[in-house]
């Protein structure tokens, strides 16, 4: 074997993604823990030490079975988390600090934080299609080959000493043999309190996606998975115990009732109302 061969085969060893797959998001969290206890390093970061595993694609093969139940009070913590992404409000107080105090430690000088994807996904402004959502559903009822059905999180205006980085870079949405798919690429992906709850989101807006292409005539289009693509994956050293009473729960499959109309469900989003089923449940659950 040339060195040159050497050095290619070593880059293909390196860089190699490793793909856990799962029906449920419980399953994902799972396999999510096996896999950085059997693969990860010891790392020290700014939030902490942690054991961190590299290159995973998160796959949920059932975007629907979204609901994380391994974890006390994590349904109610997703229902608040969606109610804030509805919002799309960047104060903490108005938003992510109702499902969690936690939020405040990591607001600036006016109180706000830099992840909430609901702003960027429902609400920034993007000219002639008002909104990054608009700008999917543009994209691919203009061309279902489209390359360009992208949305973007992490923007070059947080490249600065802010406490609240975005892991999320963006998500992007493509349709392959009649097939919706969403996939996300995020920099980094706590397998403890970020997946379960970023996977929720995730899969709700690929499910709203792909209801609202259906409602504008794509009939025989199907709902494919919802997957992360994250580079840095961990468990930090003070959530190992969660960690592992996440593996020894059972866990229970249940969905949320499934969008039946795109067009009224953005209606209660922008409208902050509870006309449709799904939105109520989400309302009545994060009670």
């Amino acid at each position: 074997m040339s060195s040159l061969d050497k050095t290619v085969e070593c880059v293909k060893v390196s860089h190699a993604f490793i793909d856990v797959v799962a029906n449920s998001v419980d399953g994902l969290v799972k396999k999510g823990i096996v896999n950085i206890l059997e693969h990860g390093h010891a790392i020290s970061s700014r939030a902490g030490g942690a054991r961190q595993a590299y290159g995973v694609n998160y796959i949920l093969t059932n975007p629907l079975n979204r609901i994380h139940s391994l974890r006390k009070g994590a349904k109610r913590y997703l229902c608040r988390e969606l109610l804030a992404y509805f919002s799309g409000s960047l104060n903490a107080q108005e938003g992510l600090a109702k499902a969690s105090n936690f939020w405040m430690t990591l607001v600036d000088e006016e109180g706000n934080v830099n992840s909430n994807y609901g702003y960027y996904v429902f609400h920034e402004p993007v000219l002639e299609h008002e909104n990054q959502y608009n700008w999917i559903i543009n994209m691919l009822m203009a061309n279902p080959d489209s390359r360009r059905a992208i949305i973007n999180i992490n923007q070059n205006y947080h490249k600065s000493d802010t406490k609240d980085f975005p892991c999320t870079v963006g998500m992007q949405f493509f349709i392959k043999d009649r097939t919706l798919f969403c996939e996300t690429i995020s920099r980094s992906t706590d397998v403890i309190t970020g997946l379960p709850y970023d996977m929720g989101f995730f899969s709700f807006v690929h499910e709203l996606v792909f209801a609202d292409l259906v409602e504008r005539g794509m009939s025989e289009l199907r709902l494919g998975s919802t997957i992360m693509k994250t580079t840095f994956t961990q468990i930090y050293d003070n959530a190992v115990e969660k960690a592992n009473d996440a593996m020894l729960n059972v866990g229970v499959i249940e969905q949320m009732p499934t969008i039946q109309s795109a067009i009224t469900t953005l209606a209660d989003i922008y409208g902050r109302t509870q006309k449709t089923e799904v939105v109520r449940w989400v309302h009545e659950n994060a009670e």
